[in-house]
């Protein structure tokens, strides 16, 4: 089920407060680079025998997508072509973690969950698109309250679910997994996916323990003292262990209070995690790597192949040289879900257009000019512009968009 911007379609998206840096590295695909780099130089720096023991723990917990072969083979030069790579979080009720749900986690839910996908919502989602020669790297968050059409998925016990034409993204891993979420992911953006990642939220927690917290920037307030109890005043802060699985969760106080706006706090937080991570503090630190390196390893699943050193080792290397300006960010484009307001659809007609800009290579920009206030009114279709620059577009107005060039700050006040 899809629905075209040419019908009708949501304002623009909150812009965040922007502050500049000397490393300015934001959003989700250094998440990506977070999990797959931690476990490289954590294991590194530890010794050949703790490199054997952690992707061996991550080889043994890794998933098949589907068309994958069992096993694998490892990647040791990756082609000059496309790599499209899922990365997905999950609200899985784990034991040590009970007293940290407000209800939404109990000591039975943690039992199911614990061979089962049954009540597990994929609530983060990004899809990382890396191009061919000369590489480029564009990430496109995929809300989790995104009503989209879902293929036939396998159960833990390999049983199979009927397709739905509607359904929230954020359904799908409950329904099959990663391996479920990535068919999803498919079937919306028409990229096929060559590896995925995952990680619990109580993994936020370790690792954020593990590196002595995270520094983020909060423009205003964000009070929330019934659902998350979280309380913190606009400025500067280091987010440890729980506070920091509340700051990702909170959406009351964030923005309008959707889902959508807690996007904001996650992007912030993800280029946060990963200035810290590449830190001096944390790499110069032999007992900070091996903490981050035990919890990034017993609270991540790959897919077969990504949990390969080489495949690993191949990524990073075919990104090494790949600078901050060719690393941009951007939402899924959607537009309101006329039977649910508290849902949205897919804006194909918008997609369609970032999707052949990519495909051919293009840099895609957020439009600086985009109004930032809400309005009733109704607007002209939103449309991809191409600029003076051939290998450059800009975003129509309804999809907010960065680079790594921008730190911002979360919770700007502005709403849908």
């Amino acid at each position: 089920m899809s629905y075209s911007s040419k019908n009708v379609y949501r304002e623009p998206f909150a812009r965040h407060s922007t502050l500049r840096g000397k490393s300015p590295v934001a959003g989700f695909f250094k998440g990506l680079a977070f999990i797959v780099s931690a476990v490289l130089v954590a294991a590194a720096g530890v010794g050949a025998y703790a490199y054997q023991e952690y992707f061996g723990t991550l080889q043994s917990n890794s998933v098949t997508l589907a068309g994958q072969e069992v096993g694998a083979a490892d990647i040791e030069v990756l082609p000059d072509e496309e790599i499209n790579i899922l990365v997905a979080g999950i609200d899985k009720c784990e034991a040590e973690w009970i007293g940290q749900f407000e209800g939404r986690c109990t000591e039975e839910m943690a039992a199911e969950q614990e061979n089962s996908y049954s009540g597990q919502l994929n609530d983060v989602n990004m899809l990382i698109h890396i191009s061919p020669e000369p590489r480029r790297v564009t990430v496109i968050s995929i809300p989790r309250d995104l009503v989209t059409a879902r293929p036939e998925c396998q159960d833990i016990d390999g049983n199979t679910t009927a397709a739905a034409s509607a359904m929230p993204f954020n359904e799908s891993y409950g329904t099959g997994g990663l391996a479920c979420v990535a068919l999803t992911a498919e079937e919306l953006t028409g990229y096929h996916i060559d590896h995925a990642a995952l990680m619990t939220w109580g993994g936020v927690i370790d690792v954020t323990n593990a590196i002595g917290g995270v520094e983020v920037c909060i423009a205003q307030p964000i009070q929330d003292p019934i659902h998350t109890h979280l309380d913190l005043a606009a400025g500067e802060h280091t987010l440890v262990g729980v506070e920091a699985l509340q700051f990702l969760r909170v959406r009351h106080g964030v923005g309008d209070g959707s889902d959508l706006s807690r996007i904001s706090n996650q992007q912030v937080y993800m280029g946060a995690l990963v200035r810290k991570l590449v830190s001096d503090e944390t790499l110069g630190d032999f007992g900070a790597l091996l903490r981050l390196a035990n919890a990034v390893v017993h609270n991540t699943t790959l897919d077969d192949a990504l949990a390969k050193p080489s495949t690993m080792v191949s990524i990073a290397s075919a990104l090494k040289d790949v600078p901050t300006s060719e690393y941009e960010f951007i939402q899924f484009p959607y537009v309101e879900y006329a039977p649910n307001p508290n849902k949205v659809a897919p804006d194909t007609y918008t997609w369609e257009q970032i999707k052949a800009a990519l495909d051919a290579g293009q840099s895609v920009i957020a439009d600086d000019t985009a109004t930032e206030e809400p309005t009733d009114e109704p607007t002209e279709t939103p449309t991809v512009e191409p600029t003076t620059d051939p290998n450059q577009i800009v975003l129509p107005s309804n999809i907010r968009g960065s680079s790594a060039d921008e730190a911002t700050c979360s919770n700007s006040g502005t709403i849908f």
